[in-house]
């Protein structure tokens, strides 16, 4: 008696084992769950990376959700794509995947220049700025380590932020003036709220920028809130340079529960603090003729919206040479750019460095810069003015 044939769809190996859709009598792809999850993540970045190329620094509630370090707006699409490519429906998943590594190349934070670059000629003569975020001077580290550090950096000019101490977790004012001039003989001083700047030349005007919009601080230091930029005039040759010390508003308070709705009023309260520093920033910058450097903990991520109030200024990592300038934590790898300089274009820009302080000076890594002014130009005639 001869034997019936076995239907092929019973018959072709793990074929026979699959479960029949009752409707189809078809088999069931039982493993398809790990490229449809696939597929599910890379559209959830996508939209994660859009968003913040149109939200960042334009909507406050982004400020509390889209904190990612910027590198990973590169590195996640390069993780996908190869698991992207093997799944069943790759052309769809692999052409997600593209988009969010298109979206967010720009985003990164990147400087490809770096790689070939190297480290700049600084000729004779130029003019050194260093710029760093104390973290609460020398509260939490050793005093003569920290001034030696200090000194150590041979700056021409020293723009320091968090020239303060913490009491009982907030901000308090301190009183140095004293050992700072020990230490840094000739030196000219400006300070205002948490901002101290030094200059071997002489400071020919002194502004604290302070918005007219805020709202009242919560805490008994008014000036630590209200003063976030320190415009200091120098006079270089014969040339005035200004010199803006800057440490804007954080985007979040770390130390609420983002589930709570306190940390989203905090984040509001915080965004519309930060918009008011800018505004006052950028009207200052814009009725100022002198040349610039502006630098500090600004606060601002790469490839956001915040970047626009630098417009017409050059970033100084431009001539850096760091691939990818992140400046926070300096404990383990550093993967936020939280401090930034900018200079403006007629200023002759050999190079910036970042440099590690000591772990227990300050989280925040050091920016050096060797510029040069114009030979030639129209800078606006020296104010005396106080603005505190």
């Amino acid at each position: 008696m001869t034997q019936a044939p076995v239907p092929e769809t019973l018959s072709g190996g793990d074929a026979a084992e699959r479960p029949l859709d009752t409707r189809t009598n078809a088999p069931v792809h039982t493993r398809s769950w790990p490229g449809t999850a696939l597929l599910v993540v890379a559209v959830l970045w996508t939209l994660f990376v859009a968003g913040r190329a149109v939200f960042s620094g334009r909507w406050w509630l982004w400020n509390g959700v889209g904190l990612a370090p910027p590198l990973a707006c590169l590195l996640i699409p390069l993780v996908l794509l190869v698991p992207a490519a093997l799944t069943r429906r790759r052309l769809l998943t692999v052409g997600v995947v593209l988009t969010s590594l298109l979206l967010g190349s720009w985003q990164a934070g990147l400087h490809p220049g770096a790689l070939f670059r190297g480290q700049g000629s600084v000729p004779p003569g130029a003019l050194k700025v260093v710029s760093w975020n104390t973290f609460f001077w020398d509260q939490d580290s050793d005093k003569d380590a920290f001034y030696a550090y200090l000194k150590s950096r041979a700056a021409d000019v020293y723009l320091l932020q968090e020239y303060e101490y913490a009491r009982a977790g907030r901000p308090a004012p301190i009183d140095e003036l004293a050992r700072i001039k020990a230490e840094f003989p000739g030196y000219h001083v400006a300070t205002r709220g948490e901002f101290l700047t030094l200059s071997r030349y002489p400071i020919v005007r002194t502004e604290a920028l302070r918005p007219s919009d805020l709202a009242e601080p919560d805490t008994d230091w008014a000036d630590y809130w209200n003063i976030r930029v320190l415009r200091t005039d120098v006079r270089v040759d014969g040339q005035v340079l200004s010199l803006y010390n800057t440490h804007l508003p954080d985007l979040l308070n770390v130390d609420r529960n983002p589930l709570s709705p306190s940390y989203y009023r905090s984040v509001h309260q915080l965004s519309d603090r930060r918009d008011a520093h800018f505004r006052s920033l950028r009207a200052d910058l814009k009725a100022n003729r002198n040349p610039v450097v502006l630098a500090g903990d600004l606060n601002v991520l790469p490839g956001t919206g915040d970047l626009r109030w630098f417009d017409g200024l050059r970033d100084a990592a431009d001539k850096g040479d760091s691939l990818y300038p992140a400046t926070f934590p300096v404990r383990g790898p550093a993967l936020w750019r939280l401090d930034w300089a900018f200079v403006s274009p007629a200023l002759r820009l050999h190079r910036q460095s970042l440099m590690d302080p000591p772990a227990d000076l300050s989280t925040h890594r050091l920016i050096d810069l060797r510029l040069s002014l114009p030979d030639s130009g129209d800078p606006a005639p020296p104010t005396e003015k106080d603005g505190s």
